[in-house]
């Protein structure tokens, strides 16, 4: 009796690698099948973004650009670089930086927010002043509170915001140096709006390190 309870739980993990295996195969294959589709997706996204925050111009990579970009990210993960009201800039990343053939640049930054990175895209015109945003995912945050980022209506406060004059959130305004724009944050989603405030300025704090 004992031996044959043996045998059926041999055959039964077989059985149970056998089919982890193969659901194993399946998966890479689906994935290696879709990744490009995915990447390719993402990168239309993305272009139409910077169409829309930088309009009628076009935009290129630039290798050290890049690296510079890398370098800063370094800087604000290790919490080196702060912005003017004194946020921690450590969840920053920014992902992406092209030069744009009117003069400027876009930019892909992020924050962390309530539910996860909140995806920003900026234009900025050559003298260092946005010229256009776009939240471009925020799908982690609240419905009907951080989710309204995405409203122009709200989103569009940050176009006064410039390389030389940083964004602060009004409640977080008196500890702010120097002179800031001052973001309305939105009702019942304040650390969403300090997310979106966070990513903005470590964009603008990357483009004021440039020079140009």
């Amino acid at each position: 009796m004992s031996e044959k309870k043996n045998n059926t739980l041999v055959h039964d993990t077989i059985a149970i690698f056998i089919i982890t295996l193969v659901a194993g195969i399946l998966l890479g294959g689906v994935y290696q099948m879709t990744k490009d589709i995915i990447k390719q997706r993402e990168a239309d996204a993305t272009n139409e973004a910077y169409a829309a925050v930088y309009k009628d111009a076009s935009f290129e990579e630039d290798t050290e650009l890049t690296k510079k970009r890398e370098a800063f990210n370094e800087d604000l993960s290790n919490g080196k670089v702060q912005s003017a009201s004194g946020y921690n800039l450590s969840d920053v990343e920014i992902t992406d930086i092209r030069k744009a053939d009117k003069g400027g640049y876009v930019l892909t930054t992020s924050g962390k927010g309530y539910g996860g990175a909140v995806k920003v895209a900026l234009g900025v015109s050559d003298a260092g002043e946005i010229i256009g945003i776009q939240i471009t995912d925020c799908t982690n945050e609240t419905p009907g509170l951080g989710q309204n980022s995405s409203k122009e209506d709200w989103n569009g406060q940050y176009k006064s915001a410039a390389a030389t004059k940083e964004a602060v959130v009004n409640k977080d305004k008196e500890g702010a140096k120097g002179e800031v724009v001052e973001i309305n944050a939105i009702s019942g989603a304040t650390i969403t709006s300090r997310a979106v405030t966070r990513a903005v300025d470590g964009a603008m704090l990357l483009i004021a390190s440039l020079g140009n």
